[in-house]
C-alpha cells in the first residue's frame, strides 16, 4: 500500500469502479436488503454506501458482514427470493467484488480493504495520478455545455434546469448543501474552481457531468 494513499479513498473508488462495472444505482444494496424476500435487516443501507463513496465512513462490523452478504448473494446469482423484477434484473450477471484469484469478497477482504491491508483488485486499482487545474478546467467547460444542453432540450430557465440537477445530485449522489452551493457558483460561473476545492473522489468520477448524463437519457 502506497503510504501517502488513504485507504478510504481506494475503498471509495474500488466501490464506485464496481457499481460502474455493474451498471448498479448507489442505492442497490438498499433495495437489495429491503426486498421483502431478502429482509436484510442490518443493510447494507444507502447512506452507508454513500458514505463509503465519498471517502467520509466511519463503518461497524456489521457494514462488513453486511456488503459480504450481499457481495456472496451476487456471487452465487440465487436470485429466486427477490420479489422486485427490476432488481433482479439488476443484479441477474452481475460481478461480484473478488480478489484476482477469482475469489469473491468476505467481511475479512472489505475490511482490510477499507483499512489498507488489502490492495485493490487490479481491476479496480486506483490510479495515482493527480488532477490538474487544466484537466478540472476542461471538465468545468464540459459540464457548462452539458447543463446548457439540458436546459435548450428541455426549454428550461437557467434556474429550472438547477432546480432539476440540483435534485438529482442530492437524491442520486448524496451531495451536501455546501457541495451544491460550490457546483452552482461554478456552473453560473461566479466561482473559478481551483483543485484545492475540489473533492478528492471528484477527480475519479465527477458527479456533476453523471448527472447531467442520467438527466439527459431520463
Amino acid at each position: 500500500m502506497d503510504p501517502n494513499t488513504d485507504p478510504k479513498l481506494d475503498f471509495a473508488l474500488t466501490l464506485k469502479r464496481w457499481f460502474k462495472s455493474n451498471g448498479w444505482p448507489q442505492a442497490i444494496t438498499d433495495n437489495w436488503a429491503k426486498d421483502p424476500g431478502v429482509n436484510a435487516s442490518t443493510g447494507p443501507w444507502a447512506s452507508q454506501i454513500c458514505g463509503a463513496m465519498k471517502g467520509d465512513f466511519h463503518p461497524r462490523v456489521e457494514f462488513f458482514l453486511a456488503i459480504a452478504r450481499f457481495n456472496q448473494a451476487v456471487a452465487q446469482q440465487d436470485l429466486k427470493q427477490v420479489q422486485a423484477k427490476k432488481l433482479r434484473d439488476r443484479l441477474k450477471g452481475a460481478q461480484p467484488l473478488c480478489l484476482d484469484n477469482g475469489q469473491p469478497y468476505g467481511a475479512s477482504e472489505f475490511f482490510q480493504l477499507f483499512t489498507g491491508l488489502l490492495e485493490p483488485p487490479a481491476a479496480f486499482a486506483s490510479t495515482k495520478g493527480e488532477l490538474t487545474q487544466d484537466t478540472l478546467e476542461q471538465h468545468i467547460e464540459e459540464a457548462q455545455k452539458k447543463f446548457r444542453d439540458l436546459a435548450m432540450r428541455q426549454m428550461l430557465s437557467r434556474g429550472e434546469a438547477w432546480q432539476l440537477l440540483k435534485t438529482q445530485l442530492a437524491e442520486r449522489h448524496s451531495l451536501s448543501k455546501e457541495e451544491l452551493e460550490l457546483v452552482q457558483e461554478c456552473l453560473s460561473g461566479f466561482t473559478t474552481l481551483t483543485v484545492e476545492m475540489v473533492p478528492k473522489e471528484w477527480s475519479e468520477s465527477c458527479p456533476v457531468t453523471a448527472a447531467l448524463d442520467e438527466l439527459k437519457t431520463a
